[in-house]
């Protein structure tokens, strides 16, 4: 069975698509989807030696709408801008004589709209401007597939002989034989432009790589060329670091009901007696081994950071840092000062008893990323906060929550993880009254330093 060539080419759009789709899906990050819509102009690409007046050949308006997914494929800004749109192309043609035997052309003009569905493939580079914003230009190959489209002809004659003709065709084929339009064509696309936080300006160039109809009365096989410029909206993004969490945690579940299968020992403690001679029963002992103290249920003061100093008598325990400074790093040896005289510093704030970022966070973020990719001797510290809701510990284990989940966006944006370092406080360096309820918000917060290594 011999298949449509129009049939053959959807089959053609649709395995790209598809390919490109599973592309996204295993990105090194991000991919963002979206719409796109556009207008523009197209014209004959000039052909040469053509027996036809060239410059009675004129360009059509185009408008175009359709998808996009923006996929990153590198760590260095450069992604893989794929879009499925609906265009529609053209041209105009226009002859006049100024004098003529009768029965003979005194006027004609004709007007092509043939519409299209295209699949491009554009290699892009992104340069970051600060903000979220980023300049982009790249370039790519372009497959138009012919859906349909009209012919408006009229045509007059000198003398009354022949009657003006004047007529609209909307039966166009597909086909390689003259006067029918080629079921694909093929094109090279150039783009640059700014993307603003969701929104995208470019403007684009179409280069015909092959003709897409052969005019039957004079044998031009014509080729179309293309100007415009598209406005684009980002509608969701998917982050593919997100779902393997989500997928770690999954398998993590099914491990840990696994194991509670699993037979388990029965071990007879002496409830009333004291293993280790700390002071402490066994029965309220969670360290029974090791002698520990009574605010830490019996265990021994650690040592998160594993500087040698305890976490009670450290300043900074997430990170390490000399005795002589109370555990924290020596900022004078590693810190070059701005021509202000401090390091840039950011506030993000959190709701009560939560760990998750707000919107307005993600902005401050973002900055903090520009600044982290403009210059590569940067390095931040996230130290986290909290109010004096709760107790201790759990205030202590809120605050690091929100350091690691601020520190984890930036690094999704490929920033090494050895540039951001991790602090929690708690509710032990308030910025404002901890007993006045109208001033807490202050104090759930997380604040980022950011400043550059001599290292």
């Amino acid at each position: 069975m011999v298949k449509h060539p129009l049939l053959n080419d959807v089959f053609k759009t649709t395995f790209i698509i598809t390919a490109v789709f599973l592309l996204s899906q295993h990105s090194f990050a991000q991919t963002k989807y979206g719409i796109t819509a556009g207008a523009g102009k197209t014209a004959l690409f000039k052909f040469p030696f053509g027996p036809e007046d060239y410059n009675r050949y004129s360009s059509a308006g185009s408008v175009w709408g359709g998808i996009t997914a923006d996929i990153p494929l590198s760590k260095n800004g450069i992604n893989l801008f794929t879009s499925a749109i609906y265009k529609n192309r053209g041209y105009k043609y226009a002859m006049q004589n100024a004098t003529g035997a009768n029965n003979s052309k005194k006027d004609s003009a004709y007007t092509q709209k043939v519409n299209y569905a295209d699949v491009n493939l554009t290699l892009l580079k992104k340069f970051a401007m600060g903000g979220g914003n980023s300049f982009f230009a790249g370039t790519g190959p372009s497959v138009s597939i012919f859906t349909g489209g009209k012919e408006d002809i009229q045509v007059n004659y000198f003398g009354t002989a022949v009657p003006p003709a004047n007529y609209t065709k909307t039966n166009l084929t597909a086909g390689s034989v003259p006067g029918t339009y080629k079921p694909t064509f093929i094109s090279w696309n150039f783009a640059a432009g700014f993307q603003i936080d969701k929104f995208s300006v470019w403007l684009n160039a179409g280069i015909p790589l092959s003709d897409y109809y052969q005019d039957a009365a004079n044998a031009v096989k014509h080729k179309l060329k293309t100007f415009g410029i598209n406005a684009g909206y980002t509608l969701f993004t998917t982050d593919k670091e997100k779902k393997y969490k989500r997928k770690d945690k999954k398998d993590q579940r099914k491990e840990d009901r696994a194991d509670r299968k699993l037979p388990v020992a029965v071990v007879v403690i002496d409830s009333l007696g004291d293993a280790d001679s700390d002071g402490i029963l066994n029965k309220d002992d969670k360290c029974p081994g090791h002698k520990g103290v009574a605010k830490y249920n019996g265990c021994p003061v650690p040592d998160t950071d594993g500087d040698g100093i305890t976490d009670d008598a450290d300043k900074c325990p997430l990170v390490s840092g000399p005795v002589t400074n109370s555990g924290c790093p020596l900022f004078s040896d590693s810190v070059k000062t701005a021509p202000l005289g401090d390091t840039i510093l950011y506030t993000i704030y959190f709701e009560p008893a939560k760990s998750v970022l707000r919107s307005d966070a993600y902005k401050k973020l973002t900055e903090v990323v520009n600044k982290l990719k403009a210059n590569s001797k940067l390095k931040a510290i996230f130290s986290g906060h909290t109010d004096n809701a709760g107790n201790e510990i759990a205030n202590d284990k809120r605050a690091l929550e929100r350091a690691v989940i601020s520190a984890d966006y930036v690094a999704s944006f490929y920033i090494d993880r050895t540039r951001l370092l991790i602090n929690s406080f708690g509710n032990k360096r308030p910025v404002a009254d901890l007993n006045d309820p109208l001033v807490q918000w202050r104090n759930r917060r997380v604040e980022i330093r950011i400043f550059e290594s001599k290292e």
